[in-house]
């Protein structure tokens, strides 16, 4: 599992290279160009979490903050969108405050992460 907080180059990503290179694009597309999306993400932190179908689902998340663990749950539940990568990844965004702070989580397509004991929020949540 990586925690990033900021676009990263292809080479950084512990992720087959076409997942990659589809991830990168998709972050850069809204901005149009690498430069318009490196000084977004320097004025607006963002944090890029990507698990790697090499990663235990549920040590790599547990392992985490609890803020972290409920953005997550948030990126799993309440997306405010889900894009399909190539090699059987998906990329899903939850924006975390006013100013588009976000977080990215890069994941497996067939895993689910959902926290035991949130009563925080009062979801009831168990690993998928």
């Amino acid at each position: 599992m990586q925690i990033l907080h900021n676009i990263p180059e292809v080479k950084e990503l512990s992720l087959p290279t076409v997942t990659a290179v589809n991830l990168l694009e998709l972050l850069i597309e809204p901005f149009g160009t690498l430069d318009k999306a490196h000084q977004f993400w320097h004025e607006y932190p963002c944090i890029l979490i990507c698990i790697s179908k090499r990663d235990t689902l549920s040590t790599a998340v547990d392992s985490l903050s609890d803020e972290l663990q409920d953005l997550i749950g948030l990126a799993e539940t309440e997306p405010e969108f889900v894009e399909f990568l190539s090699g059987g990844y998906q990329l899903s965004l939850t924006i975390i405050n006013d100013e588009g702070n976000g977080l990215y989580l890069v994941k497996p397509d067939n895993l689910t992460h959902r926290r035991t004991n949130d009563n925080s929020s009062g979801r009831q949540l168990g690993s998928n």
